[in-house]
């Protein structure tokens, strides 16, 4: 029998294992790249192949974001202008004005954003499974890791067995561990006691699960953990809340409790040294870099350039709405290095070839799947996308990935597919209601300001 193969053609191709090429495409057959090449070469070897142009766009394997929250897309310009301890405690307020189901449209309205905008693989934390519901309905690849919490060591044994409650309706799910992975999160040192990390980390290494912890994002979070003091050994104290500060850096807290020894993913890491870097590498940990989010809150400019010279595996991560406004990758990764060469005052740091590589391998490195996804490659997945390079903001293009990284948005994606199954033609996102899912977000904003009138907001 048969097997249907389809042509997708376009004037540039951009493999990222190789270098870009004019007027050519890959061959897709099933949910796998079987071929990668020119147009009259790919033609004449698949006469029967279905044939797509998309004319004067570039072909690209899919972008990862290696961090994001898409429950909290309803938040979207809520949190504006606050020190990171007051955005923490307003966000917290503000989750607790969702219901359930609320929950679930906000985090199908962040999906519908990201499919939009090129994201074939989503790496989502969330509190409740509504982010692994979405990924999964929605048919793009993706991670959930589920957070917990608890300061009390005391309650580090509650803390696990509620979250082994949440994690078994998700492990049971039919596409657990095939399109979209199950993690844990223990969320942050200021929110986790020393005792529930070596338990969440315990439990993960037994099941085989990874880990994703937010780590060494803020100057608060460093004061903390080193020395004791600041807005969180303040809250600690009007809780009454015990914390002994152990004196370290977080990234040596991480190490010393053993977390770093189960590989995680470590979101932020604005605020590390040498000897961080050094145990990150060493540990073979991997890092979700959200620079727009650290600039935003105030937290500073990452050490990417130290990251990537020392071997650490890196994505970009776009983080929540609620810190950046936007779920757009091509746009974080442009700001991302942007504001790297302003820090060092250096036109040349980093290239639009190392950024777009960490938007693709790089994150698929991160998270362990670069066999699968990250390039246009035979045998790989079919992730991939087409961004329109004909527009008057783009052209001329002298070079895809210049005009790629410095010059296309979101708004020119025109095509997403995830192992072979199209999910954005360019004009609607296929596997969910678009409309539907607007409609009901404007339905929950409007309860949340509401509510927020309501207690005087």
């Amino acid at each position: 029998m048969s097997s249907v193969r389809t042509l997708y053609l376009a004037t540039w191709v951009v493999p990222i294992t190789r270098p870009p090429f004019r007027r050519g495409g890959i061959v897709v057959e099933g949910e796998r790249i079987i071929a990668v090449g020119g147009e009259a070469e790919l033609r004449a070897q698949f006469p029967e192949a279905a044939v797509r142009d998309f004319g004067g766009a570039a072909l690209l394997p899919g972008l990862v974001n290696v961090h994001a929250h898409l429950e909290l897309t309803a938040f979207r310009g809520m949190l504006e202008d606050l020190p990171f301890v007051k955005w923490l405690v307003a966000l917290t307020r503000l989750r607790e004005g969702l219901s359930a189901e609320d929950v679930r449209e906000s985090a199908r309205a962040g999906i519908l954003e990201a499919l939009r905008s090129g994201q074939t693989t989503i790496v989502d934390v969330g509190a409740t499974g509504a982010g692994f519901d979405a990924l999964c309905e929605s048919g793009v690849r993706g991670l959930f890791f589920q957070e917990v919490f608890g300061p009390r060591p005391e309650d580090a044994e509650e803390s696990v067995r509620g979250l082994i409650e949440r994690l078994q309706p998700l492990r049971a799910h039919p596409c657990a561990f095939t399109r979209v992975g199950v993690g844990i999160s223990p969320h942050a040192p200021y929110t986790v006691s020393a005792r529930l990390f070596r338990q969440a980390v315990e439990y993960a290494r037994a099941h085989a699960l990874p880990l994703c912890v937010h780590i060494a994002e803020s100057q608060a979070e460093v004061e903390f953990v080193r020395h004791g003091r600041g807005e969180f050994a303040r809250i600690y104290e009007r809780r009454g809340l015990l914390w002994r500060a152990p004196g370290v850096s977080p990234i040596r807290y991480l190490h010393d409790l053993g977390v770093l020894a189960a590989r995680p993913l470590l979101v932020h890491g604005v605020h590390v040294d040498e000897e961080d870097i050094a145990l990150i590498a060493h540990s073979g940990a991997a890092i979700a870099y959200c620079p727009k989010s650290n600039a935003k809150l105030g937290h500073g400019v990452a050490p990417l350039p130290e990251w990537v010279r020392a071997g650490i595996a890196v994505g970009v991560g776009t983080d929540s709405v609620a810190s950046n406004n936007a779920c757009d990758l091509l746009e974080e990764a442009r700001f991302g290095l942007l504001v790297q060469r302003a820090h060092r005052a250096s036109p040349t740091l980093l290239s639009a070839e190392t950024v777009l590589r960490l938007l693709t391998l790089g994150g698929a490195r991160a998270l362990s799947l670069e066999s699968r996804i990250g390039s246009l490659e035979p045998g790989k997945e079919a992730d991939f996308i087409a961004i329109d390079l004909s527009g008057a903001h783009v052209q001329p293009v002298e070079d895809p990935v210049t005009a790629i990284v410095f010059s296309a948005r979101a708004s020119d994606v025109c095509f997403t597919a995830v192992g072979g199954r199209v999910l954005f033609d360019g004009t609607s996102v296929t596997t969910l209601d678009e409309e539907r899912v607007r409609a009901r977000l404007r339905e929950v904003r409007a309860r949340l300001r509401h509510r927020d009138a309501l207690l005087g907001d």
